[in-house]
């Protein structure tokens, strides 16, 4: 009979883990969030400054329970929680994160790592039990020190393959170590499986290079992390993919990648194949550079074709940028737009290149403004059903140019097709420099030829009406 029960119960538990609501309302941003139960995200009100990593957990219904930004906890009705104050950063980590604790129905870890690779922090974990306060959940244990080395502001968290137990990962600072921390029913396990693997972090001014992201790949198999590096240092730069064995908590397979500089955001596609990137250029960049979005193709499985599959998908003028990026509950992938009222939506992020349908203003979040992180928390494996858009859900008519800027070609985009189209391309002084005709098609090709690098206007007329003038920037 007791066998029978644990049966039952480890089978309970594990639906209830994998009922995949527990990150249908986010809390991040100037005390904003956004509630996916319906999901279409609706904007709803906060506590949380939310400056940069959050984490926000949900009951098996989808309702909040609590959420964080790694110095204070506060409940569903958006007070401090009791002892809810847990460690000082100005809330200034890349990612918190929360779990569950495996085969409990009210205990919850809240994982908070170091600023900036300084040891004046360790690796911690904080207890919260939401059976206490009237179920409103107390911070029952705070505090606790899991690993006295030196880790990155990065922690990211998936299933075990027994889809019940879960593994924490996060980064050593200054070498090539990740530490994969096993959490069960028992507890977190203080010791680690250490994997020194791929590159490791080059100390930089202020180790602002321990800033960036960890994302596990929905089905738990792939890893990636980022290094924020600074300008003039391009050492100081990491952008790579791994193999994760969620059995075993290994890391395998390095492939380094392309940077952009100044690495932040990452995050995988549903179906697993594509990984998406962005930049936020902090420290010792120029006004006249840019900050990107891109996508890497992981479907041919070669480290050199995945190397070379990089497109850019949006850019934005320094000191402009982007932050987190977040696979949401409706299979689209949100991208945090520092100080804007908007985030950033790619809408069917499993497509290749432009026809992901990134959409810089894809939501609209109440007059609010959005900071550098969105919601931390494990991965979603299923989505909910009205994750079908159209290729262009923001206007058919939008013209999208990518990359901008670019060095030796982009291409023009429109959902609707370009009919009997001529783009003609002024210089900073108005003089016509190239023109080119395209009778069919969504796309045209810009090749820049013997243009010399700046800032060229183009005026695109369909059957001759002006559509539009965009703005292009051709780099070196």
């Amino acid at each position: 009979m007791k066998q029978l029960l644990l049966c039952f119960s480890i089978v309970f538990f594990t639906v209830i883990a994998q009922a995949q609501k527990y990150g249908n309302v986010w809390q991040f941003g100037d005390h904003v969030g956004l509630d996916f139960n319906n999901c279409n995200p609706v904007v709803v009100n906060g506590s949380n400054p939310g400056f940069e990593g959050c984490s926000t957990i949900c009951d098996s219904l989808g309702q909040i329970l609590f959420y964080t930004n790694s110095d204070s906890v506060w409940d569903r009705f958006n007070n401090v929680m009791p002892n809810g104050f847990l460690i000082f950063t100005s809330g200034t980590l890349s990612q918190v994160i929360i779990i569950p604790k495996p085969l409990s129905s009210n205990l919850y870890y809240i994982l908070t790592t170091i600023v900036q690779g300084n040891n004046n922090l360790t690796l911690q974990y904080h207890l919260v039990d939401m059976a206490l306060n009237g179920g409103a959940g107390d911070v029952i244990s705070k505090n606790n020190t899991l690993s006295s080395l030196i880790v990155t502001e990065q922690i990211a968290a998936t299933y075990h393959s027994n889809g019940t137990d879960i593994w924490v990962l996060t980064h050593e600072y200054g070498t090539s170590n990740f530490l994969s921390y096993l959490v069960t029913s028992n507890g977190i396990s203080p010791t680690p499986v250490i994997t020194n693997i791929g590159p490791a972090h080059n100390p930089c001014v202020s180790n602002i290079n321990a800033r960036g992201e960890i994302k596990f790949s929905p089905d738990g198999t792939k890893v990636a992390y980022n290094a924020n590096g600074i300008g003039g240092a391009d050492s100081s730069n990491i952008l790579a993919l791994f193999d994760f064995n969620n059995t075993s908590g290994a890391i395998s397979n390095p492939i380094i990648l392309p940077f952009s500089r100044g690495e932040f955001g990452l995050s995988f596609s549903p179906d697993n194949s594509k990984l998406y990137g962005a930049t936020w250029k902090a420290f010792n960049f120029s006004i006249n550079e840019y900050n990107y979005l891109y996508q890497f193709d992981l479907s041919s499985g070669i480290p050199s074709t995945i190397s070379n599959s990089k497109q850019l998908l949006d850019s934005t003028q320094v000191p402009k940028s982007y932050g987190s990026l977040k696979l949401g509950p409706d299979g689209k992938i949100y991208v945090a737009t520092y100080a804007k009222q908007y985030l950033g939506v790619i809408n069917s992020p499993n497509l290749s290149g432009i026809q992901c349908n990134y959409t810089s203003s894809g939501l609209y979040l109440g007059g609010k403004l959005c900071k550098f992180s969105l919601n931390n928390y494990i991965e979603y494996t299923t989505y909910c059903t009205n994750t079908s858009v159209p290729i262009i859900s923001h206007s058919d008519n939008e013209i999208k140019i990518i990359p901008n800027p670019f060095s030796t070609q982009t291409v023009f985009y429109t959902a609707n097709g370009f009919q009997n189209t001529k783009l003609t391309v002024y210089n900073y002084f108005g003089q016509k420099v190239k023109e080119m005709i395209k009778n069919s098609g969504q796309t045209i090709t810009f090749s820049r030829d013997d243009l010399p690098s700046g800032i060229y206007f183009v005026q695109i007329t369909q059957d001759n009406k002006i559509v539009t003038l965009e703005k292009i920037v051709i780099t070196d």
